[in-house]
């Protein structure tokens, strides 16, 4: 557990020690998505923000409830998607400016980092192999989990299995994720070399991952308390945002720094 919390403080460090860089990298990337994000919604539906659907039981033809999710149009749905494509891009392009920052002090004097087709594309579709990968190997054995937990009444404890879940998840991501900072690098592994070189340290990537989780319950919380629904929020939440998104990348950055380049952990 000792390295995991140096894993995390490293990675955190990276980002303060580092902090006029790492706004060049990302700033106008972000300041980017946000706007054409917020913009994308207003257009679409004449909101800035779009909450979650509200949930309600209706009547079917047969006369049975069914759920189903009120005031939230095709519109929605759509600037809601476009909404994710736009940030999963820009994520993928500070990821991979940083990625190269860090390991290899690359750097320009541009507003925006420097754009690359080939990385960003494969950058891209390996972080959606590897997150849906990692999905289709916890949804079949949770589900069993959580089927067999409400059969038996035991309702309390499934926000710890959830909880669970997400660690996994991480633990999972991580083992695969050295694969991402390889393609920024142009040195491409296999998600198999991925698992083989973080095999040594399994146990401290659990620890990472439950401190991973620890850390996004309490940005999650702190951003719900601050951000209200209007450009204030937006702007609040937008700024967490961005703290999850260096110090995810500064975390696969340094696992590959240390496993495959050998680099300490201070």
């Amino acid at each position: 557990m000792l390295l995991s919390w140096k894993i995390f403080r490293k990675s955190i460090l990276i980002v303060l020690d580092n902090l006029k860089e790492a706004f060049r990298v990302s700033g106008a990337i972000f300041v980017a998505a946000v706007f054409t994000s917020s913009a994308l919604n207003v257009f679409m539906t004449g909101d800035l923000t779009i909450g979650a659907p509200e949930i309600q039981a209706v009547k079917n033809a047969n006369g049975q409830d069914q759920l189903m999710a009120l005031n939230f149009s095709s519109q929605k749905i759509i600037a809601l998607l476009g909404g994710n494509l736009i940030f999963f891009i820009a994520m993928s392009w500070i990821a991979i400016a940083w990625h190269r920052f860090i390991l290899i002090e690359e750097s320009n004097n541009y507003i925006f980092p420097s754009w690359n087709n080939s990385r960003i594309f494969k950058y891209s579709l390996k972080t959606i192999v590897i997150v849906t990968s990692v999905i289709f190997l916890l949804i079949i054995p949770f589900s069993m989990i959580n089927i067999f937990i409400s059969g038996l009444g035991l309702m309390l404890i499934l926000p710890a299995v959830n909880i669970l879940l997400f660690i996994s998840f991480y633990y999972l991501f991580f083992r695969a994720g050295l694969v991402l900072p390889s393609i920024a690098l142009d040195e491409p592994m296999s998600i198999r070399q991925s698992f083989f070189e973080t095999k040594n340290i399994s146990k401290e990537i659990w620890g990472l991952s439950v401190i991973v989780i620890l850390m996004i319950l309490v940005i999650g919380i702190i951003s719900g308390i601050l951000a209200p629904n209007n450009i204030i929020g937006v702007l609040v939440t937008s700024l967490f945002q961005w703290i999850v998104v260096m110090i995810s990348a500064s975390l696969m950055t340094t696992l590959y720094g240390h496993i495959i380049e050998r680099r300490p952990i201070n």
